[in-house]
Order: structure tokens, then sequence, then C-alpha cells
């Protein structure tokens, strides 16, 4: 064999080796490209998921949050409203027609109390009428919408007949009753 034909021999071995190493590195780049792309689209699902996940919990944060706020709103508003109507009912009773009766039948009910030594109290407007059934037991005027206070002769105890105590222990007792009725609740 002569020295071209080795050569030529050597050469072609060369370039098959040659062509077989790129070969194997262009399979070995695909491998390699196939795992970074396999791991590049696990990634990017994961951050789609997590940031699916923060988007749905911020949501329903932000629908818990202005759930509570407009709940807070309604029932401010229900207090008002029920204020306003405790102040208007408190005002009625200072003025109604049958308040001289009222306050002598408080004052009959509760005459033990005031006809032995004590003292009787009523607002400004009332005192005529107050003074002119227990006479010399009339020991002054208080602020309130209406009704009496006794107080017994040795100052010990006092008896709260006033039209805002009794309608605070009956609207203390009423409140749930008056709201429902004011804004029935959807069963």
């Amino acid at each position: 064999m002569s020295l071209e034909s080795v050569v030529q021999v050597i050469l072609e071995r060369g370039a098959a080796e040659a062509s077989q190493i790129l070969d194997a590195a262009r399979t070995e780049r695909e491998r390699i490209l196939a795992e970074v792309r396999a791991e590049e689209a696990k990634a990017l699902a994961e951050t789609e998921a997590s940031a699916r996940a923060e988007a749905e919990r911020k949501r329903v944060q932000s629908l818990a949050r202005a759930e509570l706020e407009s709940r807070k709103i309604v029932l401010a508003a229900q207090k008002e409203a029920l204020d306003k109507v405790y102040a208007g009912t408190l005002a009625r009773l200072g003025e109604l027609a049958e308040n001289t009766e009222l306050l002598r039948r408080l004052l009959e009910a509760n005459q033990d109390e005031w006809r032995s030594g004590g003292k009787v109290y009523s607002n400004p407007r009332d005192e005529p009428v107050v003074r002119k059934i227990v006479g010399s037991a009339f020991a002054g005027t208080i602020e309130c919408a209406g009704g009496i206070v006794i107080e017994s002769g040795d100052g010990t105890r006092r008896v709260d007949l006033r039209y805002d105590s009794i309608l605070r222990d009956v609207w203390d007792d009423a409140v749930k009753e008056v709201a429902q009725t004011l804004w029935p609740s959807k069963a």
C-alpha cells in the first residue's frame, strides 16, 4: 500500500470517527436541550400555578374584605336607624296624652315609698302634675323625658321610674325583636 492510500485510509477513518463524535455530540446536545426544555416547562407550570394560587388567594381576601366592610356599613346604618327609633320613642313617651294618668298610676303604685318621708322628682314639664299629687314630698326637677324618681326618706334607696329607664329596660329585652321586625333575615 502506498503512502497515499495509507493517508487516505487514515483520513477516512478520521472522518468516520469525527462523524461519529459529531453525531454523539449532536445526540448529547439534543438530550441536554430536551432536559432543559422539560425543566423550563416544569418551572413555568409551577410558576403559573403559584401565580394563579396567589391571584385566587388575593381575590378571596379582597372579596372577604369587601363583604366585611359592607356588613359594617349595613350594621352601622341599622344601628343608626335603631337609635333614631329609640330617640323618637323616648320623645313621644314624654308627650303622651295619657302622661298625667301614667304619672298618677306610678305614684299610686309606689306611694309607700314617698308617703313615708320620701322625696319625688320629675322633669320640669310634669312638675305641676306631680306636685299636685305628692304635695310637700316633691323635691325638685331632673332632666328626663318623663316619669318620676322616688328617693326613700333616709336617702338609701331610689326607685327609678323615669320613662328613659323603663324604655331602656324594655328596649334591651326587645331590641332583637325590633331589629327582626325592621330587617327580617332571609332564612
